[in-house]
């Protein structure tokens, strides 16, 4: 089961306890075309379309939300029909944040970003399905990115304009693992359903500096014609520099156990027999984050200070959001990747003094 996609879903859909305002049933349809960013697909791209059904909560008048123009967040369910008996459908559940970027006169731009969990009918099948090498699991998980200009339709309902970007699939927890990417047009109409009275609120005043030890854990699989499960461990150390309430700097140290390097020279060699030093790797890390209530929105960028093999670019990316379950104690569901190639998907326990 694809975890990146039940971590990040059940983050994003604990906003909906914090606090309620203006409420929307909404409703989206996204036509597109399923994109071969690989040559090994070419025969899977195909125009699709899209709907998804969502339930909108204004955050307006929150806390936090007061940090963002217009934030909203919502929870809702999606259909995609991928356009070829290949590559089928999807049934899935996602969560979103939606918030202002840019507005003039004359049009209102927001951000919408989305994460979630998905059932592909089709998947690759060495007997029934082998033209569809991108996808090597029923169970995946779903991200939306999108810029919508946002037109208010009544005093109550609105209706949205745009470009998305839906991707689809399994953080390299099976494999093939090359994935859907689907560009697309974004209609959305919100039809106003209600308001109710916001939930006082209280922000905690952060100190300038804070300093959090993640341990994290996650599973990978290599090798398409022999799949090879590889289980991977590592410590994260982060100094958080807070710009606000909602925003910090993240800079700070990682080490990962991977038995890939070693794996990736001599696919029979023993691995419990691999040394420290062949499954090591030490990177530093810095990004940002923003925060929506207690779930943070982590962006970083990483370079190799060691590493046993040439098997990875010496950049990494990581994308992904954290939990503060505690003012002490989070959760961590990350995605690791090089150069939009999944590395495996984080999930951490952390501790912030």
């Amino acid at each position: 089961m694809n975890r990146a996609v039940v971590i990040i879903s059940c983050l994003l859909l604990l906003f909906a306890s914090e606090a309620q305002n203006r409420k929307y049933l909404s409703v989206t349809t996204t036509p597109g075309f399923l994109l071969a960013h690989r040559a090994d697909i070419k025969n899977l791209a195909a125009h699709n379309w899209g709907v998804e059904v969502s339930y909108e909560l204004d955050r307006t008048n929150t806390k936090w939300g007061s940090h963002y123009r217009i934030p909203t967040i919502g929870f809702g369910a999606l259909y995609y029909n991928f356009g070829s008996s290949i590559t089928g459908h999807a049934l899935g559940g996602i969560a979103h944040m939606k918030f202002g970027v840019l507005r003039t006169k004359k049009i209102d731009v927001r951000l919408r970003m989305g994460a979630g969990i998905a059932y592909l009918t089709e998947k690759f099948d060495p007997y029934g399905n082998r033209r569809n090498q991108a996808i090597g699991s029923n169970l995946n998980g779903t991200m939306q990115f999108g810029l919508l200009g946002h037109f208010d339709f009544t005093k109550m309902d609105y209706l949205e304009l745009g470009i998305s970007i839906t991707h689809y699939s399994n953080a390299a927890f099976k494999v093939p693992n090359l994935g859907y990417n689907i560009p697309s047009v974004t209609v959305r109409y919100g039809l106003g359903v209600g308001e109710d009275d916001p939930i006082k609120e209280t922000l905690e005043v952060l100190p300038n500096w804070e300093y959090r030890g993640t341990f994290i854990y996650g599973k990978k699989q290599r090798n398409f014609a022999a799949p090879q499960d590889f289980y991977n461990f590592g410590i994260q150390l982060r100094a958080l520099y807070n710009l606000s309430e909602v925003k910090a700097w993240r800079i700070g140290v990682d080490y990962t156990l991977d038995k890939t390097y070693k794996y990736s020279e001599d696919p029979l060699y023993p691995l419990d027999s691999i040394s420290f030093l062949q499954k090591s790797e030490v990177a530093i890390a810095g990004g940002f984050q923003w925060s929506f209530g207690r779930v943070d929105v982590i962006a970083e960028m990483g370079a190799y200070v060691y590493k046993p093999a040439v098997l990875k670019n010496a950049l990494s990316q990581r994308m992904g959001l954290a939990y503060r379950v505690t003012p002490h104690l989070s959760t961590q569901g990350t995605l690791r990747f090089h150069r939009g190639v999944a590395d495996f998907f984080e999930i951490g326990l952390g501790y912030t003094l």
